[in-house]
């Protein structure tokens, strides 16, 4: 059997390329950037270039296709936003192999933080209410209630747009429109949570739950302390009711100081917390099979994982004196290099470079330039986008 994993970028692709070979797979990695992270770890066969789907969709469809026909590709298997583009392709690529993803109409609404928060309205764990902006003027009439909101781009990522509790002043800088909206949540203090987990047709086949300990900025997670609450195991089985999903998903929560969990957005996408399963990788992959009978959802592990070389250069530099930093550091799997794969070390700094070029390049921030290429902000799919 043969895989082809796209957004070999990430450290969720690099984790589920060690799973297939686990399970006896041939991998094939894929991305657009050139010296991914993936491409230099021993548990891929192949690396393919692919074009930047965000420049144009019908252009990166072409290219997947073929590689599936040319390599016999079994399963297409995404773990970034590059999942839109492929959810948008379905039509062409799913005659060819299978394609491990909902429709684009669900993903579409998940995606969409004021749709999501709708979606889940009378849930059991549930959205803190939400409003959607289209224009400032609506922006305006919130002002007063600012140290109460938290705000963000209905399309985004990392966090790195949020405003908790915003000012007066910083409100003023956000001009919504129709094109661009923004949401307005209701502020909830409390304890984060993230899931990952893996469905099909709505079932629940794999689950895993962590709190992000260290973080780079306000964004991505780069510790990861497993755990399990019940609420948020109960609400990834409503959702597998409520919508027939298929792929994986991450959600972020907070538990307030009642003890009430409440869901903030969905990452209809892989995330930080398939590494808790980097005990159990045949299992893993077999979780993905269309028929697995009335098998229980595979539970990850509670040890906790983290990026160690982010860990050293972002987090300990700020904690060098900390005594719990160590304790954590000690007590952490790396998810990079395991069992001799050193490959991904060195490649860390080879992506990052090529990331670093293309902020240059491209204008803008470290995290921006990450996902220019690939990433889905509501823009209209059926033509090359500028």
């Amino acid at each position: 059997m043969h895989v082809l994993i796209l957004g070999a970028r990430a450290p969720a692709c690099l984790e589920w390329a060690r799973a297939f070979q686990h399970a006896g797979w041939t991998v094939t990695v894929a991305d657009s950037l050139a010296q991914p992270l993936s491409r230099f770890s021993r548990a891929a066969e192949h690396f393919v270039r692919l074009p930047e789907p965000k420049a144009n969709p019908q252009a990166w469809i072409d290219a997947l296709a073929t590689v599936i026909c040319q390599q016999s590709v079994d399963l297409l298997l995404p773990t970034c936003e590059e999942v839109f583009y492929l959810a948008h392709g379905l039509e062409r690529l799913r005659p060819l192999c299978r394609v491990f993803t909902s429709a684009f109409e669900l993903l579409h609404r998940l995606h969409h933080k004021g749709d999501f928060a709708t979606m889940t309205q009378g849930w059991a764990v549930a959205a803190p209410p939400t409003q959607v902006l289209y224009d400032p003027a609506a922006l305006q009439a919130l002002a007063a209630e600012g140290e109460n909101l938290v705000l963000k781009p209905a399309y985004s990522r990392f966090a790195s747009q949020t405003l908790i509790r915003p000012s007066a002043a910083q409100l003023a800088k956000i001009q919504p429109s129709r094109a661009a909206p923004w949401v307005a949540q209701d502020f909830v203090a409390g304890q984060e949570y993230c899931s990952f987990s893996v469905l099909v047709d709505g079932q629940l086949r794999a689950h895993s739950c962590y709190q992000p300990r260290y973080r780079v900025g306000r964004g991505s997670g780069i510790y990861f302390q497993a755990c399990a609450p019940l609420p948020i195991r109960a609400f990834l089985e409503q959702f597998g009711r409520e919508t027939g999903y298929t792929g994986q998903v991450g959600f972020d929560f907070i538990e307030d100081a009642q003890g009430r969990f409440h869901v903030l957005e969905c990452n209809p996408r892989a995330t930080s917390g398939v590494h808790l399963f980097d005990n159990q990788r045949s299992q893993l992959v077999a979780a993905l099979s269309e028929n697995t009978g009335a098998n229980p959802p595979l539970q990850a592990t509670l040890e906790p994982r983290m990026i160690a070389l982010a860990m050293l250069l972002l987090a300990a530099p700020q904690r060098a004196c900390s005594r719990p930093f160590w304790n954590d550091y000690r007590q952490a799997r790396d998810v990079i290099v395991q069992d001799g794969d050193r490959g991904p070390l060195l490649a860390q700094l080879l992506s990052l470079s090529e990331i670093i070029g293309r902020a240059l390049t491209r204008r803008c921030g470290l995290l921006a330039a990450s996902t220019a290429d690939i990433e889905w902000n509501g823009q209209a799919l059926d033509a090359p986008q500028p």
